[in-house]
């Protein structure tokens, strides 16, 4: 239903019309917003994804520095095992009695077997360096390439939602312009059905139905919403009802 004059509606007839073409504005008002808002939500997955990735770079980072620190800690423990490798055959030169020698010795095999462990140790954890640098460069790197992706989507974005804002400000001045041509109390009612109705306040009666809860209502009321020769709310759902044209002769009947 369209209407066709800016004048104030004062007929049923002429305020269903309005009420039908605020109801179509406030859907395109509805699914702007809603796809604004699933661009804005888009952008914000995508903030957190990035954010992930950051944190377990850093993550990563940080467990690298301790396995480096861990690293030189049991290399100069290595070292330290093998000076004392190193003075201990020295020693061994210079001793005479048995009883010593056998002592030295001992030592010696203590100290190779201190050195096969802390090399192994010291080996994996050159090995976990290794491992965790390679690890870094990789999320680094995804981190590099969907941040650029971030901020392409970002510029997008903030562009579509420039269009999308000059839109919904321009249908709500063309919303203005039609809710100017009705009584406020009837403005304030649609708003409030709409509201409380998932934003549809205005619903046609097909089959002798409310298209808008699906009851079943009374023929004689049905007549007088075909007719269009009151103002008429749903008695179940109390959205706005007007005829089809479907179906308005064969439920108004006979003039």
């Amino acid at each position: 239903m369209q209407t066709n004059s800016s004048a104030v509606a004062t007929t049923p007839k002429e305020i269903i019309e309005v009420l039908c073409s605020l109801q179509a504005l406030d859907d395109e008002i509805r699914e702007f917003r809603d796809r604004r808002k699933e661009r804005i939500d888009q952008l914000e997955r995508l903030r957190k994804v990035i954010a992930h990735m950051q944190r377990d770079v850093e993550e990563q980072r940080s467990k690298l520095l301790e396995t480096e620190q861990w690293h030189r800690t049991k290399t100069l423990e290595l070292d330290t095992l093998r000076d004392k490798t190193n003075r201990s055959k020295t020693k061994l030169t210079g001793v005479t009695r048995s009883k010593e020698y056998v002592a030295v010795n001992k030592e010696l095999e203590l100290l190779r077997k201190d050195i096969e462990i802390k090399q192994d140790e010291v080996e994996k954890l050159a090995k976990a360096i290794d491992d965790f640098r390679a690890a870094i460069a990789k999320k680094e790197a995804d981190f590099r390439d969907r941040h650029s992706e971030a901020e392409v989507a970002e510029r997008d974005t903030q562009a579509i939602l420039l269009v999308m804002d000059a839109k919904i400000a321009e249908v709500d001045a063309r919303r203005l312009l039609i809710t100017n041509r009705l009584d406020r109390a009837v403005v304030r009612r649609y708003e409030r059905v709409a509201e409380a109705r998932n934003g549809q306040a205005v619903a046609p009666v097909i089959e002798e139905a409310c298209t808008g809860c699906n009851m079943t209502l009374q023929p004689s009321f049905v007549e007088i919403v075909v007719r269009g020769s009151s103002l008429v709310q749903c008695r179940h759902c109390n959205r706005y009802l007007y005829g089809h044209e479907d179906n308005a002769f064969r439920s108004a009947g006979p003039a």
